[in-house]
């Protein structure tokens, strides 16, 4: 038995008469809605966050790096013991050493 003949094959479904002739009308009638402005301030939010941030990290940093110079110039300070051999040394054996050591590099090449 078939299916199909149980039923019509009549189209239930009519369209209103006339329905057709404004559609185009009415349907650009309702998409032309008008979008609010938008104020400066929320058209640049993100670039005024971003901005902060760069702020933010180059002062930090500003503030972080006398700290870390002064840890460095600390820590290059001789010791008790360095201060002891750099007082001993004459500093024309400095002198004839750094030429030494500069004719040295002069006669390998």
């Amino acid at each position: 038995m078939n299916m199909n003949s149980n039923f019509d094959k009549k189209n239930p479904f009519v369209v209103p008469d006339g329905y057709f002739e404004d559609f185009a009308a009415k349907m650009a009638s309702m998409t032309q809605i008008s979008m609010p402005s938008i104020p400066w301030y929320r058209k640049t939010k993100s670039w005024i966050a971003v901005a902060a941030l760069l702020s933010g990290v180059l002062i930090g940093a500003k503030l972080l790096m006398p700290t870390e110079i002064n840890t460095q110039i600390a820590a290059m300070k001789p010791t008790v013991e360095e201060s002891y051999i750099l007082n001993q040394i004459d500093e024309s054996n400095l002198v004839s050493c750094s030429n030494s050591a500069e004719e040295l590099a002069n006669l390998d090449e």
